[in-house]
């Protein structure tokens, strides 16, 4: 019977999906803990993952696991920020500030994520929250206004008509361009999507 399996092993073999681990970022938060942002390329996309201290844990902060394309991955203020194109029209990204560990080594990313159709345009830091600041072309969807932001105190965006007064905040301007085909960084690298 071993003899039937190996020549049929040896006859028709059986070939794995190929997959490529791609490391995206590598970054240094306030604590001093460093995080990578790796992406796993499978049939679906690119499905992102964080390494902390050589533990791989989901880029999402509820634990689920998206695929798609990376459209956005920065180093800014001593935080990530990145987004995934995971199916027209709409983008999921987090803002990962730190994390928190247990004694049994399993960690979790702290910040906050957000999911809309136009990918953020900038970071604003205070001294107690962060915002993150979506500019809203044409209205998009259920917004109505000219600002969706994202607030590390609340649960849920609103919008705004004209931003908050940018006294006492520290504001990183991501330099994203994005249209419905591509994605254009500052450096003038190019990703279609």
């Amino acid at each position: 019977m071993l003899k039937i399996v190996m020549l049929f092993l040896m006859f028709f073999p059986c070939y794995c999906l190929p997959m490529d681990i791609k490391n995206i970022k590598d970054c240094k938060l306030e604590e001093g803990n460093r995080v990578k942002l790796i992406s796993l390329s499978t049939v679906d996309g690119s499905t992102p993952y964080l390494i902390f201290d050589n533990v791989i844990v989901s880029a999402f902060l509820d634990g689920s696991i998206y695929s798609g394309d990376i459209i956005l991955s920065k180093y800014i203020h001593h935080s990530l920020i990145f987004a995934l194109n995971y199916g027209a029209p709409y983008m999921k990204g987090c803002l990962i500030t730190g994390l928190s560990a247990s004694a049994e080594r399993s960690y979790k990313p702290n910040g906050f994520c957000f999911a809309e159709r136009n990918i953020p345009e900038s970071v604003w830091f205070g001294e107690d929250h962060t915002l993150i600041i979506i500019k809203n072309n044409n209205s998009v969807g259920e917004w109505r206004g000219n600002y969706i932001i994202y607030d590390s105190r609340g649960d849920e965006a609103q919008t705004f008509n004209k931003l908050p007064d940018t006294k006492n905040y520290k504001i990183y301007r991501l330099d994203l361009y994005y249209c419905s085909c591509y994605v254009f960084w500052e450096d003038r690298q190019v990703m279609r999507i």
